[in-house]
């Protein structure tokens, strides 16, 4: 049972929610950037398997067995044998079938999850690609035209063909990011601090899964960026001596060089990963305590949301009626 990677789009990985207890070995945690959408495929999908994550251009799969398939995320020109498939919503794929995302409409980053899930080596507890280390994931790599990829079997995957949800994860502002101190805080001016939330930033070109560089003005700390090497966080805001801020993501280095003058509240990590080169992004300034309420909020609503996928299902009718035709075949062996 596997899955043909036919074009394997801008960079694609193999991720679940990540590896941790391993960085002060120096492995990063990895995992999906926009773990509330991974997360959503998973509930969708019915199985805990990873999914592969792919950013502004989509792979192109071709499917060597029957499947089950949801794209959550950022919306791309998706099609199954060139007719056009919805996301959050569970379909069937017949052997044969050819599933290309195409290029992201809104959005950067998806993720595609299958009812029997891909097999691939758990490393240090987590499937997630990092691809510096070149560990977890297909071979520690983004995929590539021709790489086959194996499935296992998850018994019943079929009977969630059709499921949907309508959850809205995006927040009305998606511009708007939140931020804590950081460490060197006190490194920087008075002015500096007041720029960082009065200043609209611009996501540049080198933007990846280890960190988004932006453009704006000028933070650069009242004396040298240079600091003695030390642990840092996921959603640290670093600012080397150029003055342009570095925000450090899930494939960062875990410790680092150069002074930090915020965080970005993990509440809002998964917003910042649907961002791409040439978004405005802004920040605002809040408390330790506020950040960590708004984070518990968050994470209660995201799982209330969840719970409703089961205790009031939603299925898309054509997809119903199209897995009941594909079943009949199947069950004649045709």
């Amino acid at each position: 049972m596997s899955i043909k990677i036919v074009k394997p789009g801008l960079f694609s990985t193999i991720q679940d929610l990540g590896r941790f207890g391993y960085q002060d070995q120096g492995f990063s945690t990895a995992g999906a950037l926009d773990p509330l959408h991974f997360q959503l495929g998973q509930a969708l999908i019915h199985n805990e398997g990873p999914a592969i994550e792919c950013a502004m251009i989509g792979p192109t799969i071709e499917f060597l067995e029957p499947n089950t398939f949801v794209i959550t995320g950022a919306h791309f020109k998706a099609t199954l044998n060139d007719q056009p498939v919805a996301n959050q919503s569970v379909i069937m794929a017949d052997k044969g079938d050819v599933l290309a995302l195409n290029q992201a409409v809104e959005g950067v980053r998806a993720y595609i999850h299958f009812g029997n899930p891909i097999d691939v080596p758990c490393v240090a507890g987590s499937y997630s690609t990092h691809t510096r280390s070149g560990i977890g994931g297909f071979h520690g790599r983004v995929l590539k035209a021709n790489d086959i990829i194996q499935m296992s079997d998850h018994e019943g995957y079929h009977k969630y063909a059709g499921l949907g949800s309508d959850v809205s994860l995006l927040p009305a502002d998606t511009s708007r990011f939140h931020i804590i101190e950081g460490p060197q805080f006190d490194a920087f001016s008075d002015e500096a601090k007041a720029a960082i939330v009065n200043n609209d930033f611009t996501v540049s070109d080198q933007a990846d899964r280890m960190g988004y560089r932006l453009q704006g003005v000028n933070l650069a700390p009242k004396n040298s960026a240079d600091i003695i090497s030390e642990p840092v966080a996921l959603g640290s805001i670093q600012v080397p001596n150029d003055g342009n801020p570095i925000i450090l993501l899930n494939d960062k280095q875990t410790v680092g060089g150069y002074t930090k003058i915020a965080t970005v509240c993990k509440a809002d990590l998964p917003f910042l990963a649907q961002k791409k080169p040439g978004d405005t992004i802004n920040f605002e300034w809040i408390s330790t305590e506020e950040a960590t309420k708004r984070y518990n909020e968050k994470i209660q609503a995201f799982k209330q949301q969840l719970d409703q996928i089961d205790s009031a299902p939603l299925f898309t009718l054509s997809q119903l009626r199209t897995t009941s035709q594909r079943l009949q075949k199947l069950l004649r062996g045709e």
